[in-house]
């Protein structure tokens, strides 16, 4: 039994290391900032590559397509402090498009960061509908 269960534990180990080797590509024509996220999805450690995913999502000249894989490469692991800091940096970017936006809403409710994270990107996204109302 005592094998079975390292096994086990080795098979999802594996398994974990692989899913988070890369950010989920969306479809479409690739802007500028796509190699820039492409090439920190081979940064060892969350931390560090979340530190430059912020730097990103704080460029004036992303596209609808670069907001969607930088969103989903925040998503790829890290502290939910950190992944909440960078999803916030790109809500309050004014070329933060509705679609993008709508995506970040999925992934919300595909995957919860921890208490209060969630709660700060929550409602960073609601100020950001309300000043896009007006």
């Amino acid at each position: 039994m005592i094998r079975l269960s390292r096994s086990l534990l080795y098979l999802l180990v594996l398994l974990g290391s692989a899913a988070g080797g890369c950010a989920t590509h969306p479809k479409g024509d690739c802007g500028l900032a796509c190699d820039a996220i492409e090439a920190t999805t081979k940064i060892e450690y969350p931390s560090e590559r979340l530190a430059v995913l912020k730097r990103i999502a704080n460029r004036a000249d992303l596209t609808t397509h670069e907001q969607t894989y930088l969103i989903n490469a925040i998503y790829m692991g890290g502290f939910s402090s950190d992944r909440a800091d960078a999803l916030i940096l790109l809500i309050e970017n004014p070329s933060l498009t509705d679609e993008a936006r709508e995506h970040l809403v999925k992934k919300l409710k595909q995957t919860r960061l921890l208490g209060r994270h969630h709660r700060r990107v929550v409602d960073a996204l609601m100020a950001h509908a309300e000043k896009t109302k007006g």
